[in-house]
């Protein structure tokens, strides 16, 4: 399939002129995307959907007096007309296969389909009951059907006849006698993102994309409450044979589960609750514990970067004495720096290009020691008003933060340093350190919570403004190693 075949095709500039039933989506340089099957009538805005109906194809659509299928699209925006033109022509693909080949693969696809078909007649899914209120039947729609199945002459003797439908025919009679429309996995999860606001470009976003169609990929596209539990079992394995770690599995179980449960719940369907309670052998066995850095390695690890005075040093240095999360500090914006007080400090929040991992992970850390440093010497080297932007990625819009790259990068020279037990040392591990400092200081565990961002039990914790940002200054000095040593 090419992308003609997805109602889109590009054209270089200056070849548009006199393309009918086209209308230009996006500009890029000197190429033009334009959508297909579009038009608007002389005087009018509105955009209309057209597209001849192939010979071979003609005789399923027998209210069309021409060749061609006319419909008003409803709107006057363009982008809005290429979508619903695509979809469209996507529906009419997949009936237009099924007529040629007999069948379309199970999926979104029949469904398409079999919309297409009612379509055909000028009927819709559900649409019997308004039939049966004024005594009528689709005729020919329904003298389609029992030619599909054979069945034209002999219905009285054949009480099932339409279980001999053609896949498509059958689900098309289905949804027009008021049978439910099939949620099936792939359109689960696009809705689940809409319904939750979740952006697929995100962290968890692609996370659970790419759970989701690994799902997929195993056991087929289906409507959800035709898996089992048996398939869920068996993606456990999956998992495990591909190398993940059983936390790993865990999380991954984590992130499809809650598709299944909230569009069942969305579409009143049956949860069988095919991913509560799934057993993962082993569960934590196999996980190394995250080292902190010892006292001296991080006197060491901050002389270090230092001496190299880059980007790349000032996030060590700056997660050194502030215990933030790696993506917390590379997606850091120059406006969440306040440097001219006399107390410094980062506010950390969401932004255009990552979310914090948690609602308690949103605070105010004060920057002392080496993360001063590296905050006033990373501020002179800002671009787009980001703090590390060679983690950055300008050519997307929004711009997208590239934390991966970062932790690659950063581990690699930290473990080129004379550390002992460097296996089990990350940038992570700086969090893990700076709580270790912060008991030795014996600063309150409230505190502690506050500075890294976990959430304080008990109700008290939610009451009041919290603790200044004076008073969290006061506490973080208190681990700040002397550079000159």
């Amino acid at each position: 399939m090419n992308i003609n075949d997805l109602g889109y095709f590009w054209l270089s500039q200056g070849d548009t002129e006199g393309i009918a039933m086209s209308v230009v989506v996006l500009e890029v340089g000197a190429y033009v995307l334009m959508a297909k099957y579009l038009f608007q009538k002389k005087g009018s805005d509105l955009f209309y959907f057209r597209r001849r109906i192939p010979d071979d194809v003609r005789r399923h659509y027998p209210n069309r007096t021409n060749s061609y299928l006319i419909e008003s699209l409803q709107t006057k925006d363009r982008a809005s007309a290429a979508k619903l033109a695509h979809r469209k022509a996507l529906e009419q693909d997949a009936l237009w296969k099924a007529i040629r080949s007999g069948d379309v693969a199970e999926g979104p696809e029949r469904i398409e389909a079999a919309k297409a078909l009612l379509a055909s007649y000028d009927l819709k899914p559900g649409q019997h009951k308004s039939f049966e209120a004024v005594g009528l039947e689709p005729d020919e729609f329904l003298e389609e059907l029992r030619f599909q199945a054979g069945a034209r002459d002999s219905t009285e003797s054949r009480p099932n006849w339409h279980e001999d439908l053609p896949p498509v025919h059958r689900l098309a009679g289905d949804l027009f006698y008021g049978a439910k429309e099939p949620i099936f996995l792939s359109s689960a999860l696009k809705e689940f993102q809409s319904l939750k606001g979740e952006d697929e470009s995100s962290r968890a976003g692609t996370d659970r994309v790419r759970v989701v169609n690994d799902f997929i990929e195993c056991y087929g596209d289906l409507p959800i409450v035709q898996y089992s539990r048996e398939n869920a079992n068996a993606f456990v394995k999956h998992l495990a044979a591909k190398g993940n770690k059983t936390a790993t599995i865990q999380r991954r179980i984590n992130s499809i589960r809650p598709v299944f449960r909230t569009m069942c719940r969305e579409y009143e369907l049956e949860d069988r609750r095919i991913f509560e309670g799934i057993n993962i052998p082993n569960l934590g066995q196999d996980t190394k514990d995250r080292l902190p850095y010892t006292l001296n390695e991080i006197s060491m690890i901050q002389k270090a970067c230092r001496a190299r005075d880059d980007d790349i040093r000032w996030i060590i240095a700056l997660l050194s004495d502030t215990g933030m999360r790696l993506s917390e500090a590379t997606g850091l914006m120059t406006n969440d720096l306040v440097l001219d007080s006399p107390t410094p400090h980062v506010i950390l929040r969401p932004n255009k290009v990552r979310r914090l991992k948690t609602n308690g992970s949103e605070r105010t850390v004060p920057l002392v020691g080496e993360a001063l440093w590296a905050a006033e010497r990373a501020v002179q080297k800002a671009q787009n008003g980001f703090l590390f932007p060679r983690y950055i990625d300008f050519t997307k819009t929004p711009p997208s933060h590239k934390g991966t790259y970062a932790s690659n990068a950063l581990t690699k020279w930290l473990r080129g340093l004379s550390i002992a037990e460097k296996d089990q040392k990350g940038t992570h591990s700086f969090r893990h350190s700076v709580q270790d400092r912060l008991r030795e200081a014996q600063v309150p565990e409230e505190i502690r919570n506050v500075i890294c961002g976990w959430t304080n039990k008990g109700i008290g914790s939610a009451y009041g403004q919290g603790y200044s940002i004076a008073k969290l200054t006061e506490h973080m000095r208190k681990i700040a190693l002397d550079s000159s040593d």
